[in-house]
């Protein structure tokens, strides 16, 4: 079955898809299906490994499945000081 999401982008992430946010139907299942699809369009130079999911603003795992009309996140490690 198809879902609905909506993805956003911070960091590294958006500067590599070039936008903050899109919309996406998808029949993909887990979120690491998610994320290696969405790195292979957008060209990501992180791994999975090296990102974490968060759904509807809380986080989540990546072999967690897809909730449909759900906002997916993924964040790359930030360096701070």
């Amino acid at each position: 079955m198809a879902k609905s999401i909506k993805l956003r982008y911070f960091a590294s992430l958006q500067e590599q898809a070039k936008v903050a946010e899109e919309s996406l139907v998808t029949k993909l299942n887990t979120y690491q299906e998610l994320y290696d699809s969405l790195a292979e369009r957008h060209g990501f130079n992180l791994s999975s490994s090296q990102v974490k999911v968060a759904v509807n603003d809380e986080f989540t795992t990546m072999e967690n499945t897809i909730l449909d009309q759900s906002t997916v996140v993924f964040i790359p490690p930030v360096a701070g000081g």
